[in-house]
């Protein structure tokens, strides 16, 4: 008689030591494979900014081959696109109203035009209300409508109170001044101006500040502004003498970590289609009035004064900024103060001098 053996094993699990062990081992890894993942992340969302100031400088080339110069800056902050006052510098719209046709956002663009009354009021309404990829940086936040800093604010042909209104992350190049916005006399439309016809014939006088290039303790006085896009601004490329290779053209603009979407930041409050002021357009003087040094550097929390002036970005090292060649550059936050300054000036050009 054969007998049969049956030999049984039985499971072994595994003991808690082992348990354990397993689990640190998997935390580690993850720990070093999430700062690489991130950086990853960042530099695909850093490519995708890149893309989408390249698509800007191609829409300012096809605005200059179209109506013979770069987008005009607008008027004032209180003065948005209106599609029936063209291109030039009649057109109280800043630069990223005037370039919708050549980035596939012409319907956009012509919205209300034709329209009267509160037809016209509800299409203004609609198109700052109206968001689209390319407007934002995907590393500060996305294409989307965020409050307005004071929703009081009177905008001309748009009575109805904005409280929320698309915004962007790039600004074009003003110049080497203290401010994006000119002063003196006749520098400003009056804020109540309803009327497009008594506007267009107000009395501008405007001027502004600067320092001497080769005596920075000197104010310069300008009444043309130094960069290629500003205040009723018609600049062609004809007009950058300095060349187009060398000179800034649109790019990122700085923000604080506190204000991305609150509208309190004080160069992210308007409209994106709004005239010119802070929140489009950023200049490259590196000290204001009373020597007040302006440092390039990430989006940080908190706020300085003339934080609103200057380029940046949520990126580490540096900001995107398309010359007006259209070529694209990745600036470093460490350029030399002096460069980044002669960047925003298209030309030498002086008319006056004072001491600080």
């Amino acid at each position: 008689m054969t007998k049969t053996l049956t030999l049984e094993v039985k499971p072994r699990g595994f003991t808690l030591v082992e348990l354990l062990v397993v689990i640190a081992i998997i935390g580690i890894l993850v720990a070093l494979l999430l700062p690489a993942v991130q950086a990853a992340r960042e530099a695909a969302r850093r490519t995708q900014c890149r893309n989408q100031v390249k698509q800007l400088a191609l829409a300012f080339h096809m605005h200059h081959d179209t109506h013979g110069h770069m987008p005009t800056g607008g008027w004032l902050f209180n003065w948005l696109g209106y599609p029936e006052y063209g291109y030039g510098n009649k057109q109280p719209g800043g630069w990223l109203y005037n370039v919708l046709p050549y980035i596939e956002e012409q319907t956009l663009h012509d919205l209300g035009m034709g329209l009267t009354g509160a037809a016209r009021e509800a299409a203004t309404l609609q198109r700052v209300q109206s968001p689209f990829d390319g407007m934002t940086c995907p590393s500060r936040r996305s294409a989307n409508v965020y409050r307005l800093g004071s929703p009081l604010l009177n905008y001309a042909y748009c009575e109805t109170p904005i409280e929320v209104c698309s915004k962007t992350d790039y600004a074009a190049n003003a110049g080497d001044m203290f401010v994006a916005e000119p002063t003196g006399t006749g520098s400003s439309v009056p804020y109540n101006v309803d009327n497009y016809e008594t506007a267009q014939s107000y009395a501008w006088n405007p001027s502004w500040r600067t320092r001497d290039a080769s005596n920075p303790n000197l104010i310069t006085i300008v009444r043309d502004a130094t960069g290629v896009v500003y205040t009723r601004s018609m600049i062609a490329f004809r007009h950058v003498s300095d060349g187009t290779s060398k000179v800034y053209m649109v790019g990122e603009k700085y923000m604080s970590v506190d204000h991305y979407e609150d509208g309190l930041d004080v160069g992210d409050n308007e409209p994106g289609f709004s005239g010119g002021n802070a929140d489009t357009l950023r200049v490259t003087v590196n000290r204001v009035l009373f020597n007040q040094e302006i440092s390039l550097g990430p989006d940080q929390t908190g706020s300085n004064p003339g934080d609103e002036l200057k380029f940046g970005s949520a990126h580490s090292g540096g900001f995107n900024m398309a010359y007006c060649d259209g070529s694209v550059s990745f600036i470093s936050f460490d350029v030399d103060p002096d460069i980044h300054r002669l960047a925003g000036n298209r030309s030498d050009g002086v008319l006056a001098a004072e001491s600080d």
